[in-house]
């Protein structure tokens, strides 16, 4: 007689059903549950061998009473070897890993070093010496906050001054205002008014952007000036930087050129899919491709993190010095990357909480930058990448101090509870590496390409039919080309003359300005392409002593080469202050997009949005003409 434990482990009868036994639970083929069973005298309840159960057909003509047994597979004994190694292996990594990886990195910063110092040997002078110098010294300051960051404690130390000194504030507050409007007095009146006086005509517009701020304000009454001034000084302060020094005005120069060559390898990719002539394709095909590229490149930046470290340092320093809230102040910096409808979700957590004052904040900072993808649209189409660059950057403290003028803060806000907004925010899943991040930021902005264009075919059709309307009806009274641009022209001629547009040119900056409120600001960059390049033919042509020009209507006629030079040209200056005057998405089309993603994200405050948005439009665009009014003041031609 069989002991219980000799037992057969599978089971094979005649007429197919065959029973797996695994751990005392039956199954067929299939892998269905027939039960948990523990048939009478084939297991014990302790016992944990492993039967395997086999169903098979039994053969037609077959013996039913078909009965064998299969022993476990047993592991060859080298395996057992292999194992205790890998543990041993993975052990050692485990308890050695932080030294590994600092004595990896440390093998790396010294074998970079080393050929830092050999191509500064090998050939210096050039511009590659010093792009790789300046990234050098980027790659440093990386590392030396890395190891210092938190290290330190000069945070602490100076936060605990400023808590001892605090019945000093107001003296020191009111002493900085008076120290400020001097010392950019001085500035202006030796610097800039001395060598072009004409530039005057841009305090205009300044000044008259903050009445008209005040007088359209919510509660005038509870204006804080302390961020309005802060955000103003902050703007004219990286304009000088930027417009008035040679070594701000090169590495912004750079920075553009950089962006270009860039652009230059998406050329490329896009050769490689379209064909060598996909610039013949129109504005679709010819700048998708470059948009794509940028795209996937952002989405790298986001994914190392590099993004989160600008706008969340940028923002805290922003709070510190304008006085405004963390969460606003990280939205502004924001905006300058991720753009209108991915910006709040940095400060998710805060939307249904934060007072409608920074609701306000949070879209007007929209409404005045544009995305780092839109960016790149905006220079493929023929704008200056090193003004589009500093336009940018330098909306973002505009924004905020005309938005706390619109919207002034009349609610208690505790701040203490806005401390928690990291770089996590906008670093999409964690969980993905480098090649899943640029792929979905290329995807993001194919998808941001297709509604450009769709935009652009409507919009620019629309404003055809516009334009053939009002032909028609002029004709029929007598006036002679009366179009859109026209009016436009006419209606922001004052605009454009106050933010110190020469006035000849006046008409042409407004019907540009135009175009962008009432269709979009990518048409608008179109035409300035258009007209840059223009110019450029007609230096060339005049230089090159070919014959003589003329104006027909607003283009501009070479007769010697009986070239048709569409919408004309404009002056240098001109084209600068256009270009900083439409650095933004605050046209009207963009109040949909704003509604529908604020909305989504945040039901519970849809009718605060919706009241807002007149005012959070209206204070994107005087923040974008109180950067193209800075830029008329602070111009010099170079």
């Amino acid at each position: 007689m069989k002991s219980n434990t000799d037992y057969p482990s599978q089971t094979s009868y005649g007429d197919g059903a065959d029973i797996r036994f695994n751990g005392g639970e039956a199954s067929d083929t299939s892998g269905s549950l027939l039960g948990k069973q523990r048939p009478s005298g084939l297991l014990k309840p302790k016992e944990s061998l492993e039967m395997t159960i086999v169903v098979e057909k039994a053969p037609i003509g077959g013996s039913n009473e078909c009965l064998h047994t299969q022993k476990p597979e047993e592991r060859p004994s080298w395996t057992v070897h292999v194992e205790r190694l890998e543990n041993s292996v993975r052990g050692f990594w485990t308890k050695h890993k932080r030294r590994f990886t600092f004595l990896i990195r440390c093998l790396a910063i010294l074998a970079y070093l080393v050929y830092f110092i050999y191509c500064m040997k090998h050939r210096f002078g050039d511009e590659g010496s010093f792009t790789l110098i300046g990234w050098t010294v980027l790659l440093l300051l990386a590392i030396l906050y890395r190891v210092f960051s938190g290290r330190c404690g000069c945070c602490g130390r100076l936060a605990s001054f400023l808590t001892l000194s605090a019945r000093w504030r107001i003296k020191l507050r009111y002493g900085l205002y008076a120290a400020t409007v001097l010392g950019l007095g001085t500035y202006l009146g030796f610097s800039v008014f001395t060598k072009h006086p004409q530039n005057v005509q841009s305090l205009l517009g300044i000044f008259g952007i903050i009445a008209v701020g005040f007088l359209l304000s919510q509660q005038p009454s509870k204006v804080k000036w302390h961020p309005v001034f802060w955000g103003f000084v902050l703007q004219f302060c990286f304009a000088i930087l930027t417009m008035q020094t040679n070594f701000g005005y090169q590495i912004f120069m750079w920075l553009g050129d950089s962006v270009q060559r860039l652009l230059y390898f998406s050329n490329i990719g896009s050769a490689f899919v379209l064909g060598q002539n996909f610039r013949s394709m129109g504005l679709a095909f010819g700048y998708a491709g470059g948009l794509i590229f940028f795209g996937s490149l952002m989405g790298l930046m986001i994914h190392y993190g590099v993004v989160g470290f600008i706008v969340v340092r940028g923002g805290r320093a922003l709070s510190v010095v304008m006085g405004t809230g963390p969460v606003e102040s990280v939205i502004a910096v924001a905006n300058i990357f991720i753009g209108l409808s991915s910006a709040p979700l940095l400060v998710l957590p805060y939307l249904a909480t934060m007072s409608k004052s920074e609701l306000g904040a949070l879209m007007t900072c929209g409404y005045a930058s544009v995305s780092g993808e839109i960016l790149a649209l905006f220079i493929a189409s023929g704008a200056p990448a090193n003004h589009l660059l500093t336009a940018a950057i330098i909306s973002a403290p505009a924004a905020l101090a005309v938005a706390k003028l619109l919207m002034p803060e009349t609610e208690e806000v505790d701040l203490t509870q806005q401390t928690g907004i990291s770089a996590e925010g906008i670093g999409g899943d964690q969980n993905q590496n480098a090649l899943s991040a640029a792929s979905d930021g290329a995807l993001v902005a194919m998808r941001l390409s297709v509604s450009a264009m769709v935009n652009m075919l409507a919009f620019v059709s629309l404003l055809s039919l516009i334009d053939g309307i009002l032909e028609f009806l002029g004709e029929r009274a007598g006036f002679h080309g009366l179009t859109f641009d026209a009016i436009c022209g006419y209606v922001l001629f004052p605009l454009a003359f106050a933010m110190g547009a020469p006035y000849e040119d006046c008409s042409r900056v407004g019907s540009l300005i135009g175009v962008k409120l009432f269709a979009t600001p990518v048409i608008g960059y179109a035409d300035l392409g258009k007209i840059i390049d223009n110019r450029r033919v007609l230096e060339e042509y005049v230089s090159n002593g070919n014959g003589t020009w003329r104006w027909e209507g607003t283009d501009i006629i070479l007769d010697s080469t009986n070239t048709t030079l569409v919408h004309g040209i404009m002056s240098e200056k001109a084209e600068v202050i256009t270009t900083y005057a439409m650095c933004g998405f605050s046209a009207f089309t963009a109040i949909g997009i704003s509604i529908g993603a604020l909305t989504s994200l945040c039901p519970s405050r849809k009718v605060d949005i919706i009241r807002l948005v007149p005012l959070a439009f209206l204070g994107g665009n005087l923040a974008s003409f109180a950067t193209g009014a800075v830029a008329g003041l602070l111009f010099i031609p170079y």
